[in-house]
């Protein structure tokens, strides 16, 4: 199977590698009501042909398509794509069944294959045997929505809760998601204080799910938060936009 050739095929030097395939968008939200979505995928290399395989996956990483059971199908799988050229891939939810009461995170893999690129400096021999062939493989969220859940994701990020947890090891920052949707963080701090002026402690960035936690910890020592300290932070919204600052209580 291709997909196992994101192993690098190693033979010997120089290095000669370039990555083309671009997919529309960051993030795919597939509301329950659709009979499918479309997805577009680019060749951004004006030169070379890619061929190109997609799957979806449950969160693991392990580039093998073989290993993928999810309910969704994508039409087609593997082709090839021209230079310049895209390709719509069509999702298809299979009706098996998911969460009803909130959203379900897949990941979309697109593996790419380059063709050996002969470069004018070498000789025959040399671009024949002497070269390294990558393939790349790129991932990007797909959120299966189902109807009726109960607010918005806009309104998400509105309800969460945060903590800070302190102890002779540090602090922790938790963050806890009552609503029925995902909420990605592009930034997180922590705001000494409650006016627009406040110095920022950056803690991190990353994802918390329906109903679930995040524990971002803080890695710099603070010996003294003010009590009218807050949570500073950046989401990223349906469209993949980063939202402007937000700020939030925090509780001790």
């Amino acid at each position: 199977m291709f997909a196992r050739t994101l192993l690098l095929s190693l033979i010997g030097l120089p290095t000669i590698a370039h990555a083309g395939l671009v997919i529309d968008g960051t993030r795919h939200i597939y509301p329950q009501e659709r009979r499918e979505i479309t997805l577009r995928l680019t060749n951004d290399d004006q030169q070379a042909p890619r061929l190109v395989q997609v799957w979806l996956d449950q969160g693991d990483k392990a580039p093998d398509p073989s290993r993928s059971d999810v309910p969704f199908s994508l039409s087609p799988p593997v082709f090839r794509l021209d230079p310049g050229k895209s390709q719509a891939v069509r999702l298809v939810y299979t009706q098996d069944p998911l969460p009803g009461d909130r959203e379900s995170l897949f990941w979309l893999n697109a593996l790419e294959i380059p063709p050996k690129i002969n470069a004018p400096h070498l000789t025959p021999d040399d671009t024949s045997s002497n070269h390294l062939q990558f393939a790349f493989r790129i991932r990007t969220k797909v959120f299966f929505r189902p109807s009726h859940l109960p607010g918005s994701a806009d309104e998400a990020p509105t309800q969460l809760h945060w903590t800070l947890h302190r102890s002779a090891q540090g602090s922790l920052l938790q963050v806890h998601n009552p609503s029925a949707y995902h909420v990605t963080f592009n930034e997180v701090a922590l705001a000494m204080g409650s006016q627009p002026g406040a110095s920022l402690l950056p803690v991190g960035a990353g994802m918390v799910p329906p109903g679930g936690h995040l524990n971002l910890p803080v890695r710099e020592v603070v010996h003294v938060i003010p009590a009218d300290a807050q949570v500073h932070f950046k989401y990223i919204n349906d469209y993949g936009a980063f939202s402007v600052a937000q700020r939030a209580p925090l509780k001790f």
